[in-house]
């Protein structure tokens, strides 16, 4: 049974895996079949059974129940999965359960994950190393590894987040290397406190053996918590540090917030037989993730646009704001995840042109008059592009949400290609000329 069958092609790809193993798989999702159409059309010569629009009791019979990460363990169907007698599990620990064998560096941080995750299996993958990208980014780490051939054993980059942490069961030494990006607050409305976040997250670490490497940042918020939990061998990457001004020099980002993805990437690949020539010429030719710190090939040069979609945390936008040599107008706004905001909050004056709010996030920063607050994303996005047409030239954009996308949109790329498409179509866009 698949509670919960996810936006990014988790669920569906262990659902494939499940069925080609031979196994009888049912999905059940809060979610109606108008909901699920693109999932359900790529399952469609699957034979699968389907309950959708809620979790009915009588479904629950004693069989292995798969639960998708965005499903918390403390939620009233996990009463439900427990109390009729239902042994539980992820698809996550399916993949590491069925090939323990393969060697994984698991990485997790509050930012930086698919950045860092992304660049090391470029940088393997360009001295001709069998790789799989796999876990948070997108996709099923069950589905890619029982596709593999008993003779194959690529090298496995694992994103991981909190929510498949918390859950994590592997087997002992597990993994080979363990890497976080960065530490910070995040997702307190599903751990409630930052404890309990950083929790979830050191559970990446309890299966390790001396044996086993963990990398971390040498400094930042939480770090000898981490090098306390840490079981294998504990490496500090310093960006001041002789190992650092190695690659700085061909780097394809040099603001120290984002400067630690390359220092993990560049060890990992090192580690596993990745000479230096190839390292610097890999980082030279990585194309940078979208909505990622993203200028916009379409931004007119009197106001360059960036797309930093993917920033749904304070800590993500403040970061990016001081980054910029002239204040931008800055356009945020989501879903509150009870994460403070006074940092944040107080820094807007300073650092930004103007401010446009949407959601229930950009309420609660603009309540101490930290901007406007507009009825929806698109009424804020609206009215960010027509205040940057007035704005003096060389003031830039800044789509840097700050907060989760949930108040509008099914996940961050949706709510980022939206505002992709209204800028197309603006009247902004129009009067540039271009």
């Amino acid at each position: 049974l698949i509670l919960g069958l996810g936006a990014f092609g988790g669920g569906v790809g262990c659902a494939k895996a499940l069925c080609r193993l031979g196994a009888r798989v049912t999905v059940t999702d809060l979610r109606d079949s108008n909901q699920l159409q693109t999932s359900m059309e790529a399952l469609r010569d699957f034979p699968i059974e389907w309950s959708l629009g809620g979790h009915p009791e009588e479904l629950f019979q004693g069989q292995l129940v798969v639960v998708n990460p965005a499903v918390p363990l403390y939620a009233p169907v996990m009463d439900l999965v427990r109390a009729q007698g239902c042994p539980w599990t992820t698809e996550i620990n399916l993949a590491l359960a069925l090939r323990p064998d393969l060697r994984m560096c698991a990485l997790t941080g509050t930012h930086g994950k698919s950045t860092t995750a992304s660049l090391t299996a470029h940088l393997l993958r360009e001295h001709g190393l069998p790789t799989l990208l796999a876990g948070n980014l997108g996709g099923s780490l069950f589905e890619k590894v029982q596709q593999l051939e008993p003779t194959e054993s690529p090298f496995v980059v694992l994103e991981l987040s909190s929510f498949q942490t918390e859950a994590l069961d592997a087997p002992p030494g597990w993994p080979e290397i363990s890497a976080l990006t960065c530490l910070g607050e995040d997702h307190l409305d599903r751990h409630q406190t930052v404890q309990h976040y950083w929790e979830a997250k050191k559970r990446m670490l309890e299966f390790q053996r001396q044996d086993g490497i963990c990398l971390y940042p040498a400094h930042g918020k939480g770090i000898p918590d981490w090098v306390q939990a840490c079981r294998g061998q504990p490496t500090a990457l310093g960006l001041t540090s002789d190992f650092a001004e190695q690659w700085r020099a061909d780097a394809p980002f040099q603001e120290d917030y984002r400067f630690h993805s390359v220092l993990v990437a560049a060890w990992v690949a090192r580690h596993w037989g990745v000479p230096d020539n190839v390292l610097h010429k890999g980082l030279g030719t990585w194309e940078c993730l979208p909505h990622r710190m993203m200028l916009l090939p379409e931004s007119p040069p009197e106001h360059p646009i960036w797309d930093n979609g993917v920033a749904t945390h304070p800590d993500a936008t403040l970061a990016a704001l001081k980054a910029f040599d002239i204040p931008p107008v800055l356009l945020a706004g989501g879903a509150d995840k009870g994460i403070g905001l006074d940092e944040l909050r107080e820094s807007l004056t300073d650092l930004c042109h103007a401010v446009h709010l949407s959601g229930p996030g950009g309420k609660a920063l603009a309540e101490q008059g930290a901007g406007i607050v507009h009825a929806d994303m698109a009424s804020a996005t609206r009215a960010a592009f027509a205040d940057l047409a007035q704005a003096p030239n060389g003031t830039p954009l800044l789509f840097s949400p700050s907060f989760s996308s949930f108040d509008e949109f099914s996940n961050f790329q949706a709510r980022a290609l939206q505002f992709r498409e209204i800028l197309k179509n603006s009247e902004f866009f129009k009067k540039m000329g271009t």
